[in-house]
């Protein structure tokens, strides 16, 4: 895609990687105007920054213009158990192209609201720091540990000798 971000009304969202503390950034990006003259994009998730260095806005200095390449998606799943946005005193939990589309004021709300452009670095070698951004690869390969692989096949074990005894119990009482 094509176009320009708006650091002004950037969003982060609090998330956790790999046990610290960090938020997602997500900024407007601009990419056509429409009929009436007005700035019109799609919301990305330009990567996840660490707390530490969240105010520092090293992305600020790199690309504010140009070419970015990306996965659309819809955001993180909603579940009964997620915590709502407050934007209110500027506190995300959730990225929600709703929410963040709302409060960043794109005139395009109806389409951007729908889903959002997951950055992604094409390139290894020449990898963005801050945020960081998954590379094709990260987005590709997934692995199971062992211990959670273990875990599961326990999981499975007890719920089918749960299973037999169960049956079992109701053929000899009947």
């Amino acid at each position: 895609m094509r176009g320009i971000f708006d650091h002004e009304k950037e969003i982060q969202v609090e998330k956790v990687r790999n046990g610290e503390k960090g938020v997602e950034v997500i900024t407007p990006f601009y990419t056509h105007l429409n009929e009436k003259g007005e700035e019109c994009g799609i919301l990305i998730n330009r990567g996840w920054v660490p707390l530490d260095f969240k105010d520092l806005k090293y992305h600020y200095t790199g690309v504010v213009s140009g070419e970015i390449t990306g996965v659309l998606y819809r955001g993180d799943a909603k579940t009964k158990y997620s915590i709502p946005n407050e934007p209110t005193i500027d506190r995300y939990l959730t990225v929600n192209p709703y929410d963040i589309s709302l409060v960043a004021q794109m005139k395009n709300q109806s389409e951007a609201s729908q889903f959002m452009l997951r950055q992604i670095d094409e390139n290894p070698e020449a990898r963005q720091i801050l945020p960081t951004a998954p590379t094709s690869s990260d987005l590709t390969n997934w692995q199971i540990k062992a211990e959670r692989h273990e875990a599961y096949a326990a999981l499975w074990k007890y719920v089918t000798f749960a299973g037999i005894f169960a049956n079992t119990t109701l053929w000899l009482y009947f």
